[in-house]
């Protein structure tokens, strides 16, 4: 049998986690190649560990958008927020007629209608996804809702490989809008928390404020639940606060006043300014609210060092 031609655009730690769980289900009833290009892969310093994650997979980098075009029967986009537009940009011009485009990147239902709009001016044919769950932790297999004409076919291309992917229309951004409304709280509860935390921590009531909680809602293991969204926000804060600028974004396009969602945001994005991700990747992810807000006050320190440098 042919093999199936996967192209991977960005291959930050989601397109690494995908083409991994895909390699993997690969059989020989079932072969697939895959190939991935990422704007950074032409830098020394940043491009040499994509690379190398590639080499260690099994996937193939090309030198551009254009060679990953040639290359692929499906592209998954796995660029930031903020690329999405300009990662289709990129590559609309060299797809090859027919070739199956999935929008995996989570921004408002008008930006995905946008990229499909690119991708089909040039001979493509889009379909978004809405990631529902945390890529890295499963990988190819992580739950995605589908739209566009073209998505039960799409799922069924991929399907031989183990993947969970459900068709929710041939709407463009009908996908996006359960996934953007999610958020609302999904991240909203991340940024409560944080906020919570470090406020409770500093006046040294942490521990009548977690057994409150454990009272009041008795079937959740507070401390555990709360150590595990403060380490993901540690190391995730500044992706999904621009995720929550998207969410704002659809709110607004269905005439709601985004005040959570601006506010999840501007939470989200003060965690990153602290170097939170830069912090667990070099000593440990934060597994407490001890060691959260010791990481959150080691981060004001040095944001006061610089601005006292300055």
């Amino acid at each position: 049998m042919a093999k199936l031609r996967v192209g991977i655009l960005g291959f930050g730690e989601a397109g690494q986690s995908v083409a991994t769980g895909l390699k993997k289900s690969a059989t020989a009833e079932h072969p697939i190649e895959i190939s991935t290009w990422d704007i950074l892969l032409p830098s020394n310093e940043k491009g040499a560990p994509l690379k190398a994650a590639a080499d260690k997979i099994g996937v193939r980098t090309v030198g551009a958008a254009a060679e990953l075009a040639q290359a692929s029967d499906i592209i998954l986009s796995l660029v930031t927020t903020e690329e999405s537009l300009v990662a289709a940009r990129q590559m609309a011009p060299h797809i090859v007629k027919g070739t199956l485009f999935l929008d995996c990147n989570s921004t408002s239902p008008g930006m995905k209608r946008d990229v499909a709009k690119t991708i089909t001016a040039g001979g493509g044919r889009s379909v978004e996804a809405a990631v529902m769950d945390l890529v890295p932790r499963s990988q190819h297999k992580v739950p995605m809702l589908l739209a566009g004409k073209d998505a039960e076919e799409l799922i069924g291309k991929l399907a031989p490989y183990g993947v969970d992917m459900k068709s929710v229309g041939d709407d463009i951004g009908a996908a996006s809008t359960i996934k953007m409304c999610r958020s609302v709280f999904m991240k909203g509860l991340d940024a409560i928390l944080m906020e919570c935390m470090v406020a409770a921590e500093t006046a040294g009531v942490t521990d009548r404020i977690v057994s409150s909680l454990q009272v009041t809602i008795p079937e959740i293991n507070w401390p555990v639940f709360i150590g595990k969204k403060l380490g993901g926000a540690a190391q995730h804060s500044g992706r999904r606060a621009g995720e929550m600028r998207e969410v704002a974004t659809t709110l607004r396009e269905l005439g709601l006043d985004p005040t959570m969602a601006e506010a999840t945001s501007r939470r989200l994005q003060w965690c990153a300014d602290l170097g939170m991700k830069e912090r667990a990747a070099a000593t440990r992810v934060p597994g407490s609210i001890t060691e959260f807000v010791d990481d959150v006050r080691a981060g004001l320190a040095a944001q006061s060092s610089a601005k006292a440098a300055e």
